[in-house]
């Protein structure tokens, strides 16, 4: 037992590893499920080539200690939000997805952040939700999520036997039902916007209301992407968070046919921006591309709905909207599902309100009919 040539110090019950980082010396023993690891052969060879990795790291400058030794080498004072932490840093996330587990990790830390990992107890996490009970099941659902894998990664660095979030039941939600406007609703709203706003303004809410873009693909929409001879567009690229992404929410590029309503707005809009720059759509107050709606629902929709008198409805709902509009005309689900970016199932989850179209009315004005006939019968028979 004693020292090796690659930082090793092989001890009677134990293996040490011994380095230099950042001008400091550091000695570091070897753990499994906070055990010292075994001076067998194979954990030898296993702590040579661990030696060997991080000496190469150090050199290279990518070393980072808490991947290696969390808590300064001590798992055994990990806490909560240092799991957390280590969990978040380890992902590769989009800014929006960053921002959504960034709040859960928050949360969390808030609450059992202290706590030390190996401690973390299945009513720990149920407690802390309990506290909570103005938190929407959709919300509790997706924190649930964060400190579950988080833990999960500490179970595979066998800094924890078992992961104590798993069990930990769904919370139940009601997903709100889609809200379209109606047609006429949306016939007011485009021709409000063309009257009293910019053209810029009125042709992207005509656009919206008539191709079911999401928001993010429509602040998106490049002009290359645009045909305006074959009558349609290429959804391919988003704006989200004000950032440009060259890619759609399903990372999958469709082409969507425009009916004659959204060919004449693009094409007037070609008027104000094919020749200024990329984007379809700009926002005419500054001549830039929009980055959030924020902007628009304050300066544009909300204000036109209000002197309307049409109940407020997010700028989203324009897609509720033409996916309605579609199968009111009798168009098949499985097309308006390709246009809209939705896989057939989703489509007729969401929409399935509205499938029969007209439908209802014609054969409840048969049963009225039916009802109609039979009263006569009764009374004509009477007379007999």
């Amino acid at each position: 037992m004693g020292r090796t040539g690659l930082g090793l110090e092989i001890r009677e019950r134990s293996i040490r590893i011994a380095f230099t980082f950042e001008g400091q010396p550091h000695r570091r023993t070897l753990e499994l499920n906070g055990r010292p690891l075994a001076p067998t052969s194979a954990n030898i060879k296993h702590a040579q080539r661990l030696a060997s990795e991080i000496k190469d790291k150090i050199r290279l400058g990518v070393f980072s200690m808490a991947e290696y030794f969390p808590a300064n080498g001590d798992t055994g004072s990990l806490t909560v939000a240092d799991q957390l932490g280590l969990w978040l840093g380890a992902q590769r996330l989009e800014n929006s997805t960053l921002a959504g587990y960034s709040s859960a990790v928050k949360f969390w830390t808030g609450n059992i952040g202290a706590k030390p990992a190996k401690a973390l107890l299945h009513s720990d996490v149920l407690t802390a939700l309990a506290a909570r009970p103005d938190l929407s099941g959709k919300t509790v659902n997706n924190y649930v999520s964060v400190l579950r894998e988080a833990m999960e990664l500490a179970v595979l660095d066998k800094v924890i036997p078992t992961n104590p979030v798993n069990g930990v039941p769904r919370a139940k939600h009601q997903k709100q039902p889609a809200d379209p406007f109606t047609q006429a609703e949306a016939e007011a709203i485009c021709a409000y916007m063309a009257k009293h706003y910019h053209a810029q303004v009125s042709n992207y809410v005509e656009f919206k209301f008539f191709t079911g873009l999401r928001t993010s693909e429509s602040f998106g929409l490049r002009w290359p992407n645009v045909d305006l001879a074959s009558k349609y567009i290429m959804v391919a690229q988003a704006v989200v968070r004000g950032e440009d992404k060259d890619t759609t929410k399903t990372h999958v590029a469709r082409p969507v046919l425009l009916n004659s309503r959204a060919l004449a707005a693009v094409k007037r809009q070609a008027e104000h921006t094919r020749i200024a720059g990329e984007h379809v759509f700009l926002d005419p107050r500054y001549g830039t591309g929009w980055t959030e709606e924020r902007a628009f629902r304050r300066s544009f929709w909300t204000p036109a709905l209000k002197v309307l008198g049409i109940r407020y409805r997010p700028p989203y709902n324009t897609r509720h909207t033409y996916a309605t509009i579609m199968l009111m005309a009798g168009m098949t689900p499985a097309f308006c599902a390709k246009q809209l970016g939705h896989s057939v199932e989703m489509f007729l989850r969401t929409y399935s309100k509205w499938l029969d179209g007209g439908q209802n009315d014609l054969e409840m004005q048969r049963m009225e009919a039916a009802l109609s006939g039979k009263n006569s019968g009764k009374k004509t028979g009477k007379a007999g």
